[in-house]
């Protein structure tokens, strides 16, 4: 979606959302189209590299025993299968409509619905990550209680929780409660305005960005300090190290989503003039936008060997000679033959 007005972009930053280009005149048209291009393609391919990246993911986290037999290995999964929609479906769906511009005839109940199915898996991520930030704070902090979180009906209602508060949060802009979404009468896709007072509209931004961001932020944090904390008391304590590893994985992933969120909020709110003058500087910022979830398994392919063991499993088609093994009778797996060595194997899981 696009925004309306400086305020609106300082208040509001719609991850993948095409920008209000007023200014674009002052390039010449072929100049223009051929950035227009450009940006089109850069960003579906970065996505379509994404894409095919977030599948390897999952199937890391389902076949890598010690990713698989992590607590929190259901709800980072719910992460990745997020990631994989915004950029197979979230991410094409605004940005195509963006590049054809005045061409793209979006119905005004096409833009009143798009909270639903685009604008609500952008906030259902931001929550779904800050499920798993809190469920390994109380890994963390709480391991006597822990237990509770482990069931099946628990983790279930984390799973449910992230779409609940979505579905709510999303509900107000299709009512036009707080803002609503209208065609962009200049370009293709849509504008997201405000109505109403302004504190509606800053308390569902809030809601949105600002509260998960801080409590992702906070939850990891500590969670890190307390392990490195634990890890010089107990530094042979492989499950320690494998909680360490995991959560110094997801917060690099966190300040990655930072980093794609705030940057543009400050320039688009800092130097209007000149972001609004200038097409290559509106696009690069929505080329960063549109690309986080299309770059995010690169952080933790980079960051962690569990993660990296993993995609060398699923590059190596080790899950099909895992699930062969599976079928055959009388045949039990030794060693590293569960897609993870036998010391990851034998370990406790229970609380990193």
């Amino acid at each position: 979606m696009s925004v309306m007005n400086n305020q609106t972009y300082q208040d509001l930053h719609y991850l993948g959302a095409p920008m209000v280009n007023s200014t674009n005149s002052t390039s010449n048209a072929p100049s223009r189209y051929y950035q227009m291009l450009f940006f089109l393609l850069a960003v579906l391919l970065t996505n379509a590299a994404g894409a095919i990246a977030n599948v390897i993911l999952l199937l890391a986290m389902a076949i890598h025993r010690p990713l698989r037999k992590s607590s929190s290995c259901v709800l980072i999964a719910q992460c990745i299968v997020i990631d994989l929609y915004v950029t197979t479906v979230a991410v094409p769906l605004t940005a195509v409509p963006f590049y054809m511009g005045s061409k793209a005839k979006l119905s005004a109940n096409f833009c009143r619905y798009e909270t639903l199915f685009l604008y609500l898996a952008y906030s259902c991520g931001m929550y779904a990550e800050a499920v798993v930030a809190v469920h390994r704070l109380i890994a963390t902090v709480l391991p006597q209680h822990f237990a509770l979180f482990k069931r099946r009906s628990s983790i279930i209602g984390m799973l449910l929780l992230p779409w609940c508060i979505s579905v709510t949060h999303a509900i107000f802009p299709t009512l036009g409660i707080g803002s609503r979404v209208i065609p962009s009468s200049r370009g293709g896709g849509c504008l997201v305005i405000p109505s109403g007072s302004h504190a509606s509209f800053m308390a569902l931004v809030g809601v949105g960005y600002y509260f998960p961001t801080v409590v992702i932020g906070l939850s990891y944090i500590i969670v890190l300090v307390k392990t490195l904390i634990d890890l010089r008391k107990r530094k042979s304590s492989r499950s320690l190290r494998r909680r360490l590893e995991i959560s110094r994985t997801l917060f690099l992933s966190f300040l990655w989503h930072c980093l794609t969120v705030y940057p543009p909020l400050i320039v688009m709110g800092s130097f209007p003039e000149h972001f609004y003058k200038n097409l290559a500087l509106q696009l690069a910022i929505m080329w960063l936008g549109n690309s986080f979830s299309a770059i995010n398994p690169v952080f933790f392919w980079a960051s962690s060997q569990l993660f990296q063991d993993g995609i060398k499993d699923v590059l190596r088609y080790r899950w099909i000679r895992i699930r062969h093994r599976a079928i055959v009778p009388g045949q039990r797996t030794m060693g590293n033959g569960a897609g993870g060595n036998g010391t990851h194997a034998a370990e406790k899981d229970d609380d990193d």
